[in-house]
């Protein structure tokens, strides 16, 4: 605690003085301990996580052998499976168009699973139709995964994954439910928006950043108070403030 006032004005004022000059030092031989430190932390946390991922190896294998080694294999699981079905037809003299509509929801303890089956198809009479059209025909398959859709190690990521084509498979060794990353989709979790394309996960969202394999601005690229523009003589860099 700084001095009591005591004596002359005079006195009290060196009295501060000394006691500042004193606190000043206190604070310098604090900041130089802090940053002798810096190195020593990231240090530990380097360590903590390779033992962390030791870990995780190390569980993977003893469970791995587990499962290949077990005597009894027993799995009990509740399931859910529905199949909803519509269609829609019209008829005339030009033609007919057909659509069909089939929903599939399965659901067990580890995820809730939504596929959709969209065709749809246009045929003409050609002798009706004077233009050289006779038929065209739309199937599109699409699912959206609610649960676990991935696995951080040996811990399971839960949140959502939609997809075109999202296919699944069951790992042979542990019995898992693997989403298969193929085609294109989009996999929300709490802590990372994934978007994958042919196996790839080409950008996600994390730490409040985003980060992308490959980047193509079509008019415009804003960075902070900076727009970068395409023209017909390169590239133009103007500031727009901030």
């Amino acid at each position: 605690m700084p001095p009591a006032p005591a004596g002359e004005l005079q006195e009290q004022v060196r009295a501060q003085y000394a006691y500042l000059f004193q606190l000043a030092q206190q604070l310098n031989l604090a900041l130089d301990r802090v940053d002798v430190s810096v190195p020593a932390a990231q240090q530990a946390r380097q360590s903590a996580a390779s033992v962390g991922a030791e870990l995780t190896e190390s569980y993977d294998r003893l469970k791995s052998l587990i499962v290949k080694t077990a005597a009894v294999v027993r799995q009990e699981m509740e399931t859910l499976r529905a199949e909803l079905a519509g269609e829609y037809m019209a008829l005339s003299d030009f033609g007919s168009y057909v659509e069909r509509l089939n929903a599939v929801i399965e659901a067990d303890p580890s995820a809730l699973t939504q596929y959709y089956d969209y065709f749809s198809e246009l045929r003409a009479d050609v002798e009706a139709v004077s233009a050289g059209f006779t038929a065209w025909r739309t199937a599109v398959e699409g699912s959206i995964r609610t649960g676990i859709v991935d696995y951080d190690g040996a811990t399971p990521v839960y949140g959502m994954a939609v997809g075109q084509n999202l296919v699944t498979s069951v790992d042979s060794d542990s019995g898992d439910t693997i989403i298969e990353k193929k085609n294109f989709r989009a996999v929300y979790a709490a802590n990372r928006l994934s978007f994958w394309q042919d196996g790839v996960e080409v950008a996600y969202v994390s730490n409040n950043q985003l980060y992308i394999t490959d980047v193509v601005a079509l008019q415009n690229l804003s960075v902070g108070p900076w727009r970068v523009s395409a023209g017909a003589d390169g590239l133009a860099v103007k500031w727009i403030g901030g």
